[in-house]
């Protein structure tokens, strides 16, 4: 009975100096002085407010040597075990930057000392733990304002298009929202679109028609630029392309006859009297030859061409042509029949190839 109590007592003994080492060891490891190296994520915060203007933040490169903003931050700190485990725990693998809290809430470009942040901050105060370094430590932040205008949509079509009218963009105005130091490089007063030669020929002319879905464009900004938004990013165009050929009548042409040479002196040629003008002749062709007709600096002719074969058949119609048209006009109007009575010549009496009888 005595060896089974001796051998108890043993066992909690055992036990008792057991969890007495451990808690000494646990004690001894969280007041331990040892240095870690944390990997924390800038994070540049707004807190927007009403009655407070829009603001927008950025790391500033160039200014202090940057060529690419900084991702993350190396935070090299020193203290205890659970120190640097309450320090990784309140960091959140981040470093949040907040305008009007960390740097000032007015536009310019301010230096941001993160260490001294750290080293300020409530939240990130640990008992006796230290932050030894930070790299990098100081970054350039850019802080602007947020402003909104309006610029009218001018389209711009190719070259040698003719148009009824004037293009019209829908909607007419577009809404550009950026940091003023953005809209403050923005050449001119309006926005455009272009139109290109693939989709005019593409469209019906003489009518009203849609070229949806063209992109923006505003000469020294673009849609990517830093906190840039341009509603809507594309706009349709109402468009009508002028005709390519017009058309005009003229009320009469008169006919003319145009005869073989050998038929010249023996054939007569009479046009019945209804055929004797070409009434109502339509013509088609380009706006600059159809000009002319209409204002008669070019006046076509109506001819009947006849042949030697044509005056010796004595053909009783033939269809008319018409010729000194402009370049690229031509005749609508359906073939014009023009009636002929054709009749020879007679000699007058005494001119026969016989020679005269001479009288002694």
């Amino acid at each position: 009975m005595n060896e089974k109590r001796t051998f108890g007592g043993q066992v909690r003994t055992i036990g008792i100096v057991t969890l007495i080492t451990v808690m000494v060891w646990l004690l001894a490891e969280s007041r331990m002085v040892r240095t870690q190296t944390l990997e924390a994520q800038v994070v540049l915060t707004v807190i927007e407010s009403a009655g407070r203007d829009r603001l927008v933040v950025r790391q500033a490169l160039g200014n202090d040597g940057l060529r690419e903003p900084v991702r993350t931050v190396s935070i090299d700190v020193e203290g205890s075990t659970a120190g640097i485990d309450r320090f990784a725990r309140a960091l959140q693998n981040q470093v949040e930057l907040r305008v009007g809290r960390d740097f000032p809430a007015t536009r310019g470009i301010h230096p941001l000392d993160i260490q001294a942040l750290l080293r300020d901050s409530t939240e990130m105060k640990v008992h006796g733990l230290i932050i030894t370094d930070v790299s990098p430590s100081v970054i350039q932040v850019e802080v602007d304002e947020l402003e909104t205008r309006e610029f009218p949509v001018r389209v711009l079509m190719p070259d040698g298009v003719e148009l009824d009218g004037a293009p019209r963009a829908e909607p007419t105005f577009v809404r550009v929202t950026a940091p003023m130091g953005v809209l403050a490089g923005i050449e001119g007063d309006e926005a455009y679109v272009r139109v290109d030669q693939s989709e005019i020929v593409e469209l019906a002319q003489g009518r009203l028609e849609t070229i949806p879905g063209l992109v923006i464009e505003l000469s020294g900004v673009d849609q990517s630029d830093w906190a840039t938004l341009i509603e809507p990013i594309q706009v349709d165009v109402l468009v009508t392309v002028r005709t390519l050929t017009e058309n005009v009548s003229i009320a009469r042409l008169p006919v003319q006859v145009l005869m073989a040479p050998d038929g010249i002196g023996s054939w007569r040629v009479v046009i019945d009297d209804a055929d004797k003008d070409l009434v109502n002749v339509m013509f088609e062709g380009p706006a600059e030859g159809i000009a002319l007709l209409k204002s008669g600096e070019v006046r076509p002719r109506a001819i009947v061409d006849l042949s030697f074969e044509d005056l010796g058949r004595r053909i009783r119609s033939k269809s008319a042509q018409i010729l000194g048209l402009p370049p690229g006009c031509r005749v609508v109007s359906p073939d014009f029949t023009v009636n002929l009575v054709i009749s020879p010549i007679e000699e007058p009496a005494g001119t026969t190839g016989s020679p005269p009888t001479q009288t002694p």
